[in-house]
């Protein structure tokens, strides 16, 4: 028992599921078309409207049908009361045996079920004037039992009471057996010698039923023609609306995507022309603005790259010469040699900022490639901090590397170098003193490199321009490492070019994260292990410096690679040059 009431629960469940799941997608379909919005409402409105009328016209065709009917059959009663009073003023004094005859005679003549008459009776009232000289027997026809039943007690009353012709609504039954309405019709009549009898005729009001199902018939299947032929005509109404904004959407599409020669065929002068005109205008202004931008940015990047390459060669003998002036310091007097310590560093920051310069020219004319190979981003990592380890001292700052599972993915190290140390450099200028952590983790499909401080923080607001060219986000702040405001722009084109990211999260007082992710195989799809939080928000570390440098002498040589690489990129942004 208990087996077969589950399984109708799960037959009403898989049901109720199923018809959950039309619903939705018909509220889905209705909310992604216009065109269905449009005629289904108009085909609801057509339905209360159809609906309204409808119900009017009916209830106006039944009353007055019903009204005939009562009116006709009232008519007839009283014709044929009015024959049975005649007879029996005609015959004076009869007899009991002559007033039977004549009741007899009148209650058998409406019997004509062909002419709406059903049945009728006769029936000794319960009020009578006086003492009665004799009594007949009630006459009447085969369904004078099923018409006395129904025959309510306040009709009777009302019929004993006076002369007049009253009648009620009644439910009669066919020879068929189907039950439908009807009337039946009473009076008194007084009977000489026999006192007063009530006089019941029954009619049925089949053929009215049936002509108001006719009538029913009929505005059904006109209202549902109409409905249709409705909701045809407005759905090619609204086809033929909607088809230049349909148009208008497929070319604004085309435009979003760089197709400025999309353009809309103008038909006529009505709305739909006028829109197509619209159109037009707007994607020809949207056309020259562009090609006058694209002209405009590509004499930009033609000059910061031709300025870049032309003071190439001005710059390196410049800085030969201040390298020089610069290792000969000891010999000047003390202010020489404090200028010359400032024309080196000052030097080196337009080196620097001329290969970034000549770097983002070359993003900017795309004519970047990837040198890719297997590398260990952990190993990168711990090279960076362990380049960086006299800017962290100088800031007081305890840095942290971790790292969990494989990290080791197809990279080009030197540009996943560059993006790591530009943001542990970051963190050490920003970190107050506070620690500095470097998290690298491995996903199933990617790596990904999170460096995260306790220092002032970013807002939203900077989070989102941090990465825009020559922008800091506090410009009075005094940088120990110098800094040209291109280096998180390269960083995060370097990220792109891998088919990765660089985003960042900040809260003001709390601190920053900055996160890395790269696929392990270049541009492939990609989940990433790890999600953009702000760090130190929610986790704590501290202690001592965690690095991957296994000696002090690898940490010496990372050094001067690092300043190799600085001097080095002179010859480098050379090289490139010759190579484009």
């Amino acid at each position: 028992m208990s087996t077969s009431r589950a399984l109708r629960a799960s037959v009403r469940g898989g049901l109720a599921g199923a018809l959950r799941v039309r619903v939705r997608a018909l509220r889905e379909w209705l909310r992604s078309s216009l065109t269905a919005r449009v005629v289904a409402s108009i085909c609801v409105i057509g339905i209360l409207l159809v609906g309204l009328v409808g119900t009017i016209v009916l209830h106006q065709v039944n009353r007055q049908l019903f009204d005939r009917a009562v009116s006709t059959h009232l008519d007839q009663y009283s014709s044929a009361s009015s024959r049975a009073k005649a007879q029996i003023e005609t015959a004076n004094a009869p007899a009991a045996g002559q007033l039977q005859q004549i009741a007899n005679e009148l209650v058998s003549s409406q019997n004509n079920p062909d002419g709406a008459i059903v049945g009728a009776a006769l029936v000794r009232s319960p009020k009578q004037p006086e003492a009665t000289s004799f009594e007949i027997a009630e006459p009447a026809t085969e369904s004078s039992s099923r018409i006395r039943t129904r025959i309510t007690a306040d009709m009777k009353k009302a019929v004993a009471d006076d002369d007049a012709v009253h009648w009620q609504s009644i439910e009669v039954q066919t020879s068929a057996g189907n039950k439908v309405p009807g009337i039946i019709v009473g009076s008194r009549l007084n009977l000489p010698g026999a006192g007063y009898y009530q006089f019941y005729v029954a009619y049925s009001l089949e053929s009215e039923e049936y002509t108001t199902g006719i009538v029913t018939s009929i505005l059904t299947v006109g209202a549902s023609v109409f409905l249709l032929f409705v909701a045809v005509s407005a759905a090619l109404i609204v086809r033929l609306v909607l088809r230049p904004v349909h148009e208008a959407s497929r070319n604004a599409s085309i435009l979003a995507q760089g197709g400025f020669d999309a353009r809309m065929e103008v038909k006529g002068r009505d709305e739909l022309a006028q829109l197509a005109r619209s159109f037009n205008q707007m994607a020809s202004s949207l056309s020259d603005q562009f090609t006058q931008l694209e002209r405009m940015s590509k004499v930009q990047q033609e000059f910061v790259s031709a300025v870049s390459h032309e003071l190439r060669s001005p710059v390196t003998t410049i800085r030969m010469a201040g390298q020089l002036i610069y290792d000969r310091r000891t010999d000047l007097p003390s202010v020489l040699r404090r200028s010359a310590e400032l024309q080196h560093d000052q030097l080196i920051n337009l080196d620097v900022m001329l290969s970034d310069l000549l770097e983002i020219s070359r993003y900017d004319a795309g004519a970047m490639t990837l040198a890719s190979t297997k590398a260990d981003l952990r190993e990168i990592a711990d090279a960076v901090v362990n380049a960086q380890k006299p800017l962290a001292e100088s800031n007081g700052v305890e840095v942290i590397v971790e790292s969990r599972g494989d990290t080791h993915a197809k990279v080009e190290p030197r540009r996943i170098e560059r993006i790591v140390r530009n943001l542990v450099v970051n963190a050490l200028e920003h970190a107050e003193g506070k620690p500095v952590r470097v998290l690298v983790v491995g996903g199933e499909s990617a790596v990904a490199v999170e460096v995260s401080d306790r220092g002032i923080g970013l807002s939203e607001e900077q989070a989102a321009h941090v990465f825009d060219r020559f922008w800091r986000a506090d410009t009075a702040r005094v940088r120990k490492s110098g800094g040209t405001g291109l280096g998180l722009t390269i960083a995060r084109e370097d990220a792109m070019l891998h088919g990765g990211r660089l985003v960042c999260a900040g809260e003001i007082g709390v601190g920053s994260t900055f996160l890395l992710s790269v696929p392990r195989e270049v541009g492939e799809q990609y989940t990433n292990p790890l999600t953009l939080r702000v760090a130190a928000a929610e986790e704590v570390w501290g202690g001592a410096v965690v690095v991957a440098g296994p000696t002090p002498e690898a940490a010496d040589a990372g050094e001067a690679e690092e300043k190799k690489n600085i001097d080095g990129r002179a010859g480098e942004a050379t090289e490139g040059e010759n190579h484009e």
